[in-house]
């Protein structure tokens, strides 16, 4: 039911419709009044003070939390370099909205160190990633400890679903 204000969005923003759909889902099936037990809500599952610095208040409003959600897509797609293949950055960004943007620096630097490559998520960066949920990983990263299985799980869930949604927007 969101899919002309996620395609209003996105395109404004410059991301697949299809892929917020999939992170959507992810985050919230598609319900806006649900909660985190972190306290994020809304349609994108935001914090409110993320919310609040990106100007936003009523995440329980599907069009507020949808807007607030891709211009914070938008924001992490800074902290990653341009000259990534576009699907590359993606991924991290995906992967720093589920964990932070320090907690995927971390995992790139440590990728490196384990001779993976720090530009590849698949196979590589979320190694690392899901390493960083070890105390001997995380007490050297800068970021520490995350949760990184779950960030590896996230990422795989979403290109699960936007494999689907690609599949049905497109009539295959």
């Amino acid at each position: 039911p969101y899919d002309d204000l996620i395609k209003t969005y996105a395109a404004q923003y410059d991301f697949d419709w299809r892929l917020i759909v999939a992170l959507m889902f992810k985050e919230s099936r598609f319900d806006p009044e649900v909660r985190s037990f972190a306290g994020a809500r809304g349609l994108m599952q935001m914090l409110p003070r993320t919310a609040r610095a990106l100007g936003f208040e009523e995440l329980t409003d599907p069009e507020t939390s949808i807007h607030a959600g891709i211009k914070y897509l938008d924001r992490l797609r800074r902290y990653f370099e341009p000259e990534l293949p576009v699907h590359e950055r993606m991924n991290f960004i995906l992967a720093a909205y589920n964990a932070g943007q320090g907690h995927v620096r971390d995992a790139r630097i440590l990728a490196r160190e384990l001779g993976l490559n720090p530009d590849r998520w698949f196979d590589h960066v979320e190694k690392a990633m899901g390493l960083l949920s070890k105390r001997e990983y995380a007490r050297r990263a800068r970021f520490g400890y995350v949760r990184g299985n779950e960030t590896v799980k996230y990422l795989r869930e979403i290109h699960k679903h936007y494999r689907g949604y690609t599949a049905v927007a497109s009539g295959v």
